[in-house]
């Protein structure tokens, strides 16, 4: 189930997480966080060795969702 938001400002809607967000996270780790544009997620998951591994894949979600929402994506 992919999740789509759409940016306030403009109307621009991306689809911000794919339906196999956890394996993509758990697989590529901090480049995965860079691809996304979170470069902060980046170097901690970097510094904890992928977020100790399984917890950054657990929590995606919840830390992607957050970080758009924060920039101005509304979710749909």
């Amino acid at each position: 189930m992919a999740i789509r938001a759409t940016w306030k400002f403009n109307g621009q809607q991306k689809t911000i997480l794919g339906s196999g967000h956890r394996l993509w996270c758990l697989l590529f780790g901090p480049f995965y966080y860079l691809f996304k544009g979170m470069f902060l997620w980046s170097i901690l998951s970097l510094i904890t060795i992928n977020g100790l591994w399984i917890g950054f894949p657990l929590y995606n979600r919840t830390i992607v969702l957050r970080h758009f929402h924060k920039k101005g994506w509304v979710q749909e």
